[in-house]
C-alpha cells in the first residue's frame, strides 16, 4: 500500500512539473489593428485552452516593429515570438535578434512542411542556411485589370503570358484624354505597388553583384529592365500617386476601384481593401487578374515579400514559442487569415481551398494566378547593409523615372555610393 502511495506521489509530482512546463506565458508582438486581431483572438484563446500556454499579445505599428525589437533586446523587455516583415528583416539577422529555427524544424514530427508553398520557407533563410523566421503570409503581385475598360476599347483581356512590352503598348492605347485639356481622364496603367526589382530580374539582370560588393544595375540586362520601368512610369500611360487626387481619390488603388485605370499590379489583399463597398459587400469595379507580365527576352520575376514569425534569441520559452508558431501556421489559422483578413496563405491546401482563398464566385475569377506567381518569386539579399543600399538604389532610380537624370548618370552615382554602403 505504501509502495502504491509512493508511486502515486511520484506520478503526481511529475504531472505537476509537466503542467508547470506547459502553463507558460509567452509574449507575442504583432502589428494587427484591433479590428483585424479580433479575427485571430478566438483562435489564440483556443490554443491557450488546449496547450496551457498563455499568449500575451502586444501590438506595435509595422513601421516601428524593427526598432522596437532592437531596443527591446538591449533593454531586456523583448517578446518571445514576434511578427517580422520581409522588407525590414535582414538587418536584424546581424544584430542577434533571431533564434535559428533549424533545430526545431529538424526535430519536428507533426507539422507537414510539404504543404508550404514553394519558396515560402526559403524566403526566411540566410545564405548560410539559418532559418531566422517561419512564413506566415505571402505578398505576391498579379496584374489586375478592369474588364469594362478593355470591353469598351474592343481589346482582348490580358492573359497569363502577357509581356511588359504588351502592357506598355496597350496601356498607352487605354490612356485617354476625353476633354482635351492635356490630362488623361483614364489611365492604362499604374505603378504604385511595383518596383524596379521586378523589371531588372525579368530582363535577366541582378540587383547586386555576385560578391555582394556593389550593385548589379550596370549590365545590359538590368538596364533594359530599368528602361521598361521608366517607360511604364510616364504620364502617357501611368497614373502617378498624386494624380488620383484630381479625381477625388486618395491614391491609385482607390482610383482603380473607381474605374479610372485599366491595369494595376498589386497584391491579393487589394480587392477587399480598396474595391469592396463596406456597406453593400459588392465590388465597385468588374475586374480579374493574370500573372505578372514578363519580358519578351527574359522571363517572369517578382519579389516574394510577406510576414514571418520569429523567436527572440533571448527567450527562455523557445519550446512554447515554437508551438505557438506551428499553431499560427496551421490550417485553421491560415484559413481565417486568408478568408477574413485577405492575406495570402502560405499553405498550399488553404490557398486552393474553396472556403479560404479560392472562394467560388469571389473575384478575381483567375485568383489561381496569385498562387502560381510564387513560382516566379525571388528574394532580396540577406545582407547587413542591404536595406540602406536598396533605399539608395530606389532613390537614385526614381530620378531617372522622373526624367531629372539620365540612366547613365544614375549608374555612375550608384557605382560611387553602393560599395561604401555595403562595406560599412
Amino acid at each position: 500500500m505504501q509502495r502504491l502511495t509512493r508511486v502515486a506521489l511520484v506520478v503526481f509530482v511529475v504531472a505537476c512539473f509537466a503542467a508547470a512546463a506547459s502553463a507558460e506565458t509567452i509574449v507575442f508582438w504583432h502589428w494587427y489593428t484591433a479590428d483585424r486581431y479580433a479575427y485571430l483572438e478566438p483562435l489564440i484563446e483556443k490554443f491557450e485552452a488546449e496547450t496551457g500556454i498563455t499568449v500575451e499579445a502586444q501590438m506595435y505599428p509595422w513601421t516601428e516593429m524593427a526598432e522596437k525589437l532592437v531596443v527591446g533586446l538591449a533593454g531586456g523587455v523583448a517578446p518571445d515570438v514576434f511578427a517580422v516583415s520581409s522588407i525590414t528583416s535582414a538587418p536584424l539577422v546581424f544584430q542577434g535578434v533571431y533564434t535559428d529555427l533549424r533545430p526545431f524544424i529538424e526535430n519536428e514530427t507533426e507539422y507537414d512542411f510539404s504543404d508550404l508553398l514553394p519558396n515560402a520557407l526559403e524566403r526566411w533563410q540566410t545564405p548560410e542556411g539559418m532559418q531566422f523566421a517561419f512564413p506566415f503570409d505571402l505578398d505576391l503581385l498579379a496584374l489586375f485589370y478592369n474588364k469594362a475598360i478593355f470591353d469598351q476599347a474592343g481589346m482582348p483581356y490580358p492573359t497569363d503570358d502577357f509581356t511588359w512590352e504588351a502592357t506598355l503598348e496597350q496601356g498607352k492605347r487605354l490612356t485617354v484624354d476625353r476633354d482635351g485639356d492635356g490630362l488623361p481622364d483614364q489611365y492604362g496603367f499604374a505603378n504604385g505597388h511595383i518596383s524596379l526589382d521586378t523589371f531588372v530580374w525579368a530582363y535577366g539582370g541582378e540587383l547586386i553583384s555576385p560578391d555582394y560588393t556593389t550593385h548589379g544595375l550596370g549590365t545590359p540586362e538590368a538596364r533594359a529592365g530599368l528602361e521598361m520601368f521608366h517607360d511604364l512610369s510616364q504620364a502617357d500611360v501611368n497614373m502617378a500617386w498624386g494624380d488620383a487626387s484630381r479625381f477625388g481619390y486618395p491614391h491609385p488603388p482607390a482610383a482603380f476601384g473607381g474605374g479610372l485605370i485599366a491595369m494595376y499590379p498589386i497584391g491579393a489583399w487589394a480587392p477587399s481593401a480598396f474595391w469592396k463597398d463596406a456597406a453593400t459587400g459588392q465590388y465597385t469595379v468588374d475586374f480579374d487578374a493574370v500573372l505578372i507580365p514578363g519580358a519578351e527576352e527574359g522571363g517572369k520575376a517578382l519579389p516574394l515579400e510577406g510576414q514571418g514569425l520569429a523567436i527572440m534569441s533571448t527567450s527562455d520559452k523557445k519550446d512554447a514559442a515554437w508551438e505557438f508558431i506551428k499553431f499560427m501556421v496551421s490550417e485553421e489559422v491560415q484559413t481565417v487569415s486568408g478568408r477574413d483578413l485577405g492575406q495570402f496563405p502560405v499553405l498550399r491546401s488553404v490557398a486552393v481551398s474553396d472556403d479560404a482563398f479560392l472562394v467560388p464566385g469571389e473575384p478575381p475569377a483567375n485568383k489561381r494566378a496569385l498562387i502560381e506567381a510564387s513560382m516566379y518569386a525571388r528574394f532580396h539579399p540577406v545582407h547587413a547593409n542591404w536595406e540602406a543600399a536598396w533605399t539608395t538604389i530606389r532613390q537614385q532610380v526614381s530620378t531617372y523615372l522622373a526624367g531629372t537624370q539620365a540612366l547613365s548618370n544614375v549608374i555612375q552615382t550608384l557605382d560611387e555610393l553602393i560599395p561604401g554602403i555595403l562595406a560599412r
